[in-house]
């Protein structure tokens, strides 16, 4: 069983040495395509090992993808881009899987988790990937688009090709979405360019259509974007059914939110959407925000308990940034049980919050207020020990801070006693 990895890359030296590094235990042969780099990221590669390859740029991406796997001389394939890595407790895993579904002849391609990330780590959305990245070499399996390029095995005419779902195993980041990524990247410009001239040549295209509408959201140019979601739907056919066609739903209401519509003019994309996609998650919590800022708590909570609940057993391909970010859904219902001043539900859902991060400020200044209309300060104290290790700096001066800003002079001054005369120094300022 021979693996081979394929790169295609451009001014990548911030990346492609992690990206060849982490995976150097897994694969036999590296293979980078580069299409024109003027920084380091041919001398890191080749550095590294890597076997490059030089391809002159013809704004075609799939062009570049498929010159790779004619150069790779694995029996499997892993394609990655250069800022996605696999997480570290996947990578043992990885010649496992494959050499586990390498000997089921049907099988062509494994399906993995999808995580998109900003570079801080925050999870900005989560899903099975769409085109595999782990594969077997086979001339039939090729790319096609020249952006947003999907892999396809070209003998059939609906394109799929079979794959094996190891998504509870395996888990892909990628970086390439944060914005300050893209900006710095210049790929706004680039990927609109590519997607106008895709466009022009099929103007009713639904895909093309759904990522010209999320390249407008990137942009800030909402509008657009709605305006592109919408004749994105315009031309769905009902005899098709695709896993990101809920998506262009949910994206719509992203931008109207971001326009700050009405709770009402929301609600109508929400009820053509689950009319068709009842189960799926994000619509749920994005009229559930525009329900809070409506002050339609009753409608907030019901919406948003009924996305926790989906995300719950959630097992559908299509991406979901109700999924990736449940911290966020659940601090939503928070707000909503505080403006209904429904104080068990709220000590419920903090707690929940708080054990799983409980660094939020915004949280946990909630459940103190929340504490102080009914507790004495002695049994909130007690309480937060639960939570909080009264040895550790850091939580020590999250619950000085809280208390401050709640204003309870017995908490800020118990806490305060809790620092020792260096820590005192640090806080002097706070």
């Amino acid at each position: 069983m021979y693996i081979t990895q394929c790169l295609i890359a451009k001014n990548e030296e911030a990346n492609i040495e992690h990206c060849l590094s982490h995976l150097k235990t897994v694969v036999d042969e590296q293979i980078v395509i580069d299409t024109g780099s003027t920084d380091r990221t041919v001398e890191l590669a080749e550095i590294m090992g890597a076997k490059v390859f030089h391809f002159d740029w013809i704004n075609d991406f799939s062009a570049a993808r498929n010159f790779a796997l004619d150069k790779a001389k694995g029996d499997w394939i892993i394609f990655l881009d250069c800022d996605e890595y696999f997480s570290e407790d996947s990578v043992p895993l990885i010649r496992k899987c494959i050499k586990k579904f390498g000997r089921q002849k049907e099988i062509e391609g494994l399906t993995t988790n999808f995580i998109n990330i900003k570079s801080n780590g925050e999870i900005i959305s989560a899903v099975k990937n769409v085109s595999a990245r782990i594969f077997k070499r086979k001339s039939y399996l090729r790319y096609k688009n020249k952006i947003h390029e999907v892999l396809v095995n070209v003998n059939k005419t609906d394109d799929n090709i079979v794959r094996a779902d190891i998504s509870d195993l395996l888990k892909i980041y990628h970086t390439g979405y944060d914005k300050t990524i893209v900006n710095e990247k210049n790929k706004n410009e680039r990927n609109f360019q590519l997607l106008e001239r895709e466009l022009k040549n099929n103007p009713k295209d639904i895909k093309i259509n759904y990522y010209m509408s999320r390249q407008m959201n990137i942009e800030g140019k909402y509008e657009k974007a709605i305006e592109y979601g919408l004749k994105a739907i315009s031309y769905i056919d009902d005899f098709y059914e695709f896993d990101y066609y809920c998506t262009i739903y949910s994206g719509i209401m992203i931008n109207m939110l971001s326009l700050l519509k009405s709770y009402d003019e929301i609600k109508v994309i929400f009820d053509d959407a689950i009319k068709k996609y009842p189960g799926y998650p994000d619509y749920y919590w994005l009229l559930g925000i525009a329900a809070v800022r409506g002050n339609k708590y009753e409608e907030a909570v019901n919406l948003l308990e009924k996305c926790i609940k989906l995300c719950e057993k959630y097992n559908c391909n299509a991406e979901s940034l109700a999924l990736g970010k449940i911290d966020d859904v659940y601090i939503e219902l928070l707000n909503a049980y505080n403006h209904q001043n429904n104080k068990h539900k709220i000590v419920k859902t903090a707690v929940s919050i708080l054990k799983v991060n409980k660094y939020n400020i915004q949280v946990l200044i909630i459940l103190l207020n929340t504490f102080l209309t009914q507790e004495k300060e002695e049994n909130i104290v007690a309480f937060l020990n639960k939570i909080y290790d009264y040895n550790l700096f850091k939580d020590k001066i999250y619950l000085f801070k809280a208390s401050k800003i709640v204003d309870n002079i017995i908490l800020v001054e118990f806490f305060r006693k809790l620092f020792n005369d260096e820590e005192l120094k640090k806080i002097n300022n706070i």
